[in-house]
C-alpha cells in the first residue's frame, strides 16, 4: 500500500468511526447520531475533520508507511471509544461532548505523531545503513 492510498483509508475511516463505534449497542444508540440528519452528519463529520485532520497533516511527516500506524491507533482508539460511550440522551448538555472530543484527541494524535515521527526516523537509519 502506498501512503497516498493510506491517507485516503485514513480519511475514510476518520468520516465513518463516530458511527462504526456506536454499532455494537444497538440501532437505538446509533439513532443518536443518526437521526438529526444531513445537517447533524455533516456537523459530526466537520468536527471530527479536527482530529483526522490533524492525522492526515501529521502523515506528510513521514516517508514509511508503518510509521502511521501510532497516531491512527492512538488517535482512532480515542475516538472511537468517546463516541462509543457518550449518551446523548442522559444530559441535555451532553452535545456539547460532540465539540470537544475531537479537540481531546489532538493530545493522543500529538503523542503517537511523536512516536510516529521516532518510528520514522530508525526506520530510514536502518535503511541506510
Amino acid at each position: 500500500m502506498t501512503m497516498i492510498k493510506a491517507r485516503l483509508m485514513l480519511v475514510v475511516i476518520g468520516i465513518f468511526l463516530p458511527y462504526l463505534a456506536r454499532l455494537p449497542r444497538g440501532s437505538e444508540w446509533l439513532g443518536q447520531y443518526t437521526d438529526a440528519g444531513l445537517g447533524g452528519w455533516l456537523l459530526i463529520s466537520g468536527l471530527n475533520a479536527i482530529a483526522w485532520g490533524a492525522i492526515l497533516a501529521v502523515s506528510f511527516k513521514y516517508e514509511r508507511l508503518a510509521s502511521l500506524i501510532a497516531p491512527c491507533l492512538l488517535g482512532f482508539g480515542y475516538l472511537a471509544w468517546s463516541h462509543g460511550t457518550l449518551d446523548l440522551s442522559t444530559n441535555p448538555n451532553a452535545p456539547i461532548a460532540l465539540v470537544i472530543i475531537p479537540v481531546y484527541a489532538l493530545m493522543p494524535i500529538g503523542v503517537g505523531a511523536v512516536i510516529g515521527y521516532v518510528m520514522d526516523r530508525i526506520l530510514r537509519r536502518s535503511e541506510a545503513a
